[in-house]
């Protein structure tokens, strides 16, 4: 996900912006992304070829394989294919540094808003899930963070994390370079306070010049988590035994059952236009579109192309939709100012994560689907490299049928699970996604501005760098599990 933020002061067209990686290891990566296409191709072909032949040479078996080659292709590749490992459980310090440059000739102000980070579940933040009447499930925790701490070259501020105290800006906190201050405020309008979201303001005056840093520490617990019961992963991991599959979905009418998913469908999934970026002509610019023409044909035609029975069912729709952005938009970074919408994305086949989570997220909205954006940083498996990334989250009904069978009350009888396309993680979290700002309600979707538009500086020239790094771990436990890579991502 590129950096799409437009600080706010003096004009743009001075100002020069970098943020994450450096160009070298930027066009490293960009090598070792094509040649991983090139062979993965290379090694389907070959395992397409092998299979083909057995066809061919054993014909007392052709009538019965013919009839199981669709089965079978997906079977094998699903056990020898290149896939995404990840671990059950994982603990790590994270490290993230935050550098502002200013190349004036006197001292700029600057306000930088930091997200403090979510104790995420897998029912958002909240500390429970189904309603049994007598008592109510525990959620389960998906990240907890131990502690974060910040400072202008080694981390030394503690900041709150479990809970929610506050420091208002007549009490800031020196950061101990002589020129920058730090306090969390309460929630609400200002420029030394966050509206939507718990967070930290960094501000201060930049001397002429120099440099302000600040280095932020995490340190994060972290679990595997699947909201689905399809066998799409390779073994079986928390939340699969009550995990969602097509028959035990809700139909787009249990969109309006009373409660929270009816609150969730009327305030979110009925408002088909979400987040107004706007244009420079002044005009809307919405980045989630299921009003536009090219999204609601896809959806029709998606719709279509289920089976009878699964027509009406939500699950299975969503799940259509997720397959088809993934496997007909192509990835790619260095992405516009602002992004890519649904609509656009849709149209031109190409997007990065965020801009593909608008497509999914747009098509859903056809169908008054609650959908909204998570936010924060993805690594790998050794957690040796880490990226500024973009997801979704979904609310989906289960059937009444499952739910009165299983004693859970209607009105806490859904999940909201995360999907990631272009990870292809359908309703799973990972180990190695750290969760930094789960969108709040806020009118039509005004909220993930407090994450794009995190800086404003009065300054005509500057530069800005964030980087991340895992200083400690990551010390996995529990196994490993295998996603499906694919190919050409």
């Amino acid at each position: 996900m590129a950096n799409r933020v437009s600080p706010s002061g003096l004009p743009l067209q001075n100002q020069r912006i970098q943020y994450g990686v450096d160009p070298r290891r930027r066009a490293k990566r960009a090598q070792q992304r094509r040649e991983k296409k090139r062979s993965g191709k290379q090694f389907r072909n070959l395992v397409v070829v092998l299979v083909i032949a057995f066809v061919f040479l054993f014909t007392p078996a052709q009538e019965h394989v013919n009839k199981q080659f669709g089965t079978w292709i997906d079977d094998l590749w699903r056990n020898i294919a290149p896939a995404h490992e990840y671990p059950s459980a994982s603990e790590y310090t994270l490290e993230r540094t935050i550098e502002i440059e200013n190349w004036d000739a006197g001292e700029r102000s600057f306000v930088y808003r930091l997200p403090i980070p979510i104790q995420r579940t897998n029912r958002g933040v909240e500390l429970s899930t189904f309603d049994r009447g007598v008592n109510s499930d525990m959620a389960v925790s998906l990240q907890r963070i131990i502690s974060m701490n910040v400072g202008p070259s080694f981390s030394h501020i503690q900041v709150p994390v479990a809970s929610e105290q506050y420091l208002d800006a007549n009490s800031a906190l020196d950061m101990g370079d002589g020129f920058s201050t730090v306090h969390w405020p309460v929630k609400g309008p200002g420029n030394e306070k966050c509206e939507y979201v718990r967070c930290l303001i960094w501000m201060g005056e930049i001397p002429a010049n120099s440099v302000a840093s600040m280095v932020v520490t995490y340190e994060v617990q972290s679990y595997a988590y699947a909201w689905t019961s399809d066998d799409t992963i390779s073994t079986t991991i928390a939340g699969q035994s009550s995990g969602m599959n097509p028959s035990n979905s809700g139909s787009f009418d249990d969109l309006m059952r009373p409660g929270w998913v009816k609150s969730n469908t009327q305030l979110i999934g009925k408002e088909h236009q979400w987040y107004n970026r706007g244009s420079p002509d002044g005009g809307d610019n919405w980045a989630i579109d299921g009003d536009h023409h090219l999204v609601r044909s896809t959806a029709d035609n998606l719709i279509a192309s289920l089976p009878a029975s699964e027509q009406n069912n939500i699950y299975s729709f969503a799940h259509a939709a997720f397959i088809h952005v993934r496997d007909t938009i192509q990835y790619s970074e260095g992405a516009p100012y602002p992004a890519r919408s649904g609509p656009v994305c849709l149209a031109q086949g190409i997007g990065d994560c965020d801009e593909q989570s608008n497509a999914w997220m747009s098509i859903l909205r056809v169908k008054d689907i609650p959908t909204w954006y998570e936010f924060g940083a993805l690594t790998s498996m050794d957690h040796y490299k880490w990226e500024a990334h973009a997801w979704s989250v979904i609310l989906i009904p289960y059937d009444d049928d499952w739910c009165n069978s299983n004693n859970i009350n209607l009105d806490s009888c859904y999940l909201e699970g995360s999907v990631d396309v272009v990870n292809n993680k359908w309703l799973l979290h990972t180990p190695t996604a750290f969760s930094e700002f789960l969108e709040p309600e806020s009118p039509q979707g005004v909220a993930p501005d407090e994450f794009y538009k995190v800086m404003s500086i009065n300054a005509y020239q500057y530069n800005w760098i964030e980087y991340w790094d895992t200083v400690s771990g990551p010390i996995n436990t529990g196994g490993t599990f295998k996603v499906p890579l694919i190919i050409g991502e």
